[in-house]
């Protein structure tokens, strides 16, 4: 008889109150579980209390770690008062997809279904969160998880940074290749290499719906400097292409580069096709402009200035490359013009004259303190501008060379000064 009457006052106690503790007696929802027996007889729980609590609210709000579940959550999972060496993550339910759009492993899944893809099936090998989105399985960040194309992949607008390596000193950069016509897919993590002792890398991830931009990092220790450079056969997305770096400075398309040195218009002789070293110019300029790590900017003083329109400098290109170098050029002047096509230099010195030799001299050479009342005939054969168009490695460059002789104010030809200024523009 007192068995009875204990358990029909205990259903009396629950259905007045509408709540059940398990090892607590001071229940703080419709079902509270207190997992240690940690909690107080009497009052509410301390936070730490809490931290092992499981919790149904009133409402309905399920809580794990706290007593007190947000009321705009289904379910708080609250780890906030585990120490550190103690807290705890959720875990998914984990299972391997055949595919994007599988419905067989798990048949009709609810809209933001979430699990875990293992990706161990060869038809779908993506690893990582997944939901369904009522139409396929997407990444947590909604990126699709189809196989990734582009229409194009731009090798010859690939920029290093930092631009320049040197043989033996570890590097570490990033090397980004332009691409269009993505899909927003994904595509698989790429090694690249070594050659010349650097390693590209590339993360998996996915391309933009459009134009985007692939990030290799360029990591090792190189076999060679800059201006030697560095190739990588890229194959991704349904495109392949050469990336070539190491060539130092990039010049993008519609870039313009400037450059200027000052050098003593006594020096040259010889004549347009010698090859005295102390009548170049990167003799005098050592920071010449290098053309994609392999063409640089030079020229040769054929003669020193004496006269108004000395023929007394050529402009060169000179393959300064481990490997013979292939280009095309056109060079118009102010006189005449030259052009030439599939020219190949020679490795480490491979030159080239863009013209038979310019008109470089001293002018009128006037003086501020004995000017011309009026110049009514210039001259013809005094001092030409250089253009040159050059297309190397599916690339197009403009090219100017404008010398110049100063003669510093004074009438004699000791103190005069070639000013060369060197420009270059990307066109493609």
């Amino acid at each position: 008889m007192k068995k009875i009457l204990f358990i029909n006052v205990m259903f009396l106690s629950v259905y007045t109150f509408s709540q059940v503790g398990i090892n607590t007696p001071m229940p703080q929802g419709i079902l509270h579980v207190d997992a240690k027996n940690n909690n107080s007889t009497t009052g509410s729980p301390t936070l730490e209390q809490q931290s092992d609590d499981f919790v149904v609210s009133a409402n309905g709000n399920i809580g794990i770690g706290t007593t007190n579940p947000d009321t705009s959550a289904i379910l708080e999972l609250n780890v906030n008062q585990l120490a550190d060496g103690n807290k705890k993550g959720f875990l998914a339910p984990k299972l391997s997809l055949k595919s994007r759009v599988d419905i067989s492993t798990i048949p009709n899944p609810a809209v933001g279904l979430l699990i875990y893809n293992l990706g161990i099936e060869p038809t779908f090998t993506y690893k990582g969160y997944v939901f369904w989105n009522e139409t396929e399985w997407r990444a947590i960040d909604g990126s699709s998880l189809a196989e990734g194309t582009i229409g194009s992949i731009t090798c010859n607008s690939v920029t290093l940074i930092p631009s320049n390596y040197t043989t033996g000193v570890p590097y570490n950069g990033t090397m980004n290749v332009p691409y269009t016509g993505g899909n927003g897919g994904t595509y698989q993590a790429q090694t690249l290499g070594p050659i010349n002792g650097l390693t590209a890398s590339l993360s998996a991830g996915n391309f933009e719906n459009g134009a985007g931009a692939l990030s290799y990092n360029i990591s090792g220790v190189p076999t060679v400097s800059t201006p030697n450079t560095t190739t990588f056969n890229i194959s991704l997305g349904g495109q392949t292409c050469s990336a070539v770096i190491g060539g130092g400075d990039v010049i993008s398309p519609g870039d313009l580069v400037y450059y200027r040195t000052i050098i003593p218009a006594s020096v040259g002789g010889g004549g347009n096709n010698a090859t005295t070293s102390s009548n170049w110019m990167n003799f005098y300029a050592s920071d010449l402009p290098v053309i994609g790590g392999k063409l640089r900017l030079d020229g040769y003083f054929s003669a020193p200035v004496t006269g108004s329109g000395t023929i007394s400098f050529n402009p060169r290109l000179v393959n300064v490359s481990d490997s013979p170098v292939r280009f095309f050029f056109s060079a118009m002047t102010t006189v005449d013009n030259f052009n030439t096509a599939n020219i190949v230099l020679s490795a480490n010195g491979g030159w080239v004259n863009l013209d038979n030799g310019i008109y470089n001299g001293y002018g009128e050479n006037n003086t501020t303190s004995n000017p011309s009342a009026a110049v009514t005939s210039v001259g013809q054969a005094n001092t030409e501008v250089v253009t040159v168009d050059l297309s190397l490695d599916d690339k197009w460059y403009r090219i100017y060379y404008y010398p110049i002789i100063d003669n510093n104010n004074t009438t004699s030809i000791a103190d005069d000064q070639r000013k060369i200024f060197l420009s270059i523009q990307r066109l493609y």
